[in-house]
């Protein structure tokens, strides 16, 4: 093989992965349609691909170097763009067709979580050289699934937008469950047993108090780690380089 040849390869192998990131969008267009249907169990079990692709993809793309292989698509927008669909759009329309919120609320949680994603999205602070995002992350889908299947009361559901909502425009860090070098074995298996809690829950037909403990104990969790690192380093924000491992791409 030619060194032309090479290159060519390469190119087309990271086209190839923008491509696979960009078919987030098919996956999330899945899931609307499964909650317009009102096919809750279907839905939920895109919203679980659409993350398990939203991981996959960054790795990836820093392997093969893809920002130098195509540098004419910005990875970053392109992943922004599959985001907000998936983690914003989708959430908010489940909330909306299987009444997760007191009666009249629905509107304002909408507004709130639409415009507080479209704004954490565009922040250029997004994450800290250590793999911290600053500002809850709008991983909407996982949590609404998460309050759905735990049958949360819908003033409760309400509570709990309201605070995500108002910490994503907030200096408050949130860790990133592969980036955080601290604890980063937990973190994982951690994600991993509530995105396995939430497909369990979605399709089998048993609904053992197991499975729903580790659903409501998985969240708290990324509650303790930003309750931490609120305590260690109060001032700090995250700029040392020396833990850098960014997950975009």
């Amino acid at each position: 093989m030619t060194e032309t040849d090479y290159t060519r390869r390469h190119v087309q192998v990271a086209w190839a992965v923008h491509a696979f990131t960009a078919c987030g969008v098919i996956v999330g267009y899945l899931g609307l349609n499964a909650v317009n249907e009102g096919r809750s169990q279907d839905a939920i079990l895109w919203l679980v691909v659409a993350l398990v692709l939203d991981g996959v993809d960054g790795p990836i793309a820093r392997k093969i170097e893809i920002r130098r292989r195509v540098p004419v698509v910005d990875g970053h927008t392109l992943d922004a763009i599959v985001d907000y669909f998936t983690c914003s759009i989708v959430p908010v329309a489940f909330l909306d067709r299987f009444d997760l919120l007191p009666d009249n609320t629905t509107a304002v949680v909408a507004f709130g979580i639409l415009t507080g994603s479209a704004l954490w999205l565009a922040r250029t602070d997004q994450e800290t050289a250590d793999g911290w995002f600053r500002g809850f992350p709008g991983e909407w889908n996982m949590i609404v699934p998460t309050l759905f299947l735990l049958g949360a009361h819908p003033w409760v559901n309400l509570v709990v937008c309201g605070v995500l909502c108002y910490l994503q425009l907030s200096k408050v860090q949130f860790p990133h469950p592969l980036s955080v070098r601290d604890q980063r074995g937990i973190s994982a298996t951690v994600i991993v047993a509530w995105l396995g809690s939430m497909v369990w829950l979605a399709i089998a037909e048993s609904d053992p108090m197991a499975v729903r403990l580790v659903l409501f104990v998985a969240p708290m969790w990324t509650v303790l780690q930003v309750i931490r690192r609120a305590l260690r380093h109060p001032k700090t924000d995250g700029s040392s380089p020396e833990h850098s491992d960014s997950p975009r791409q």
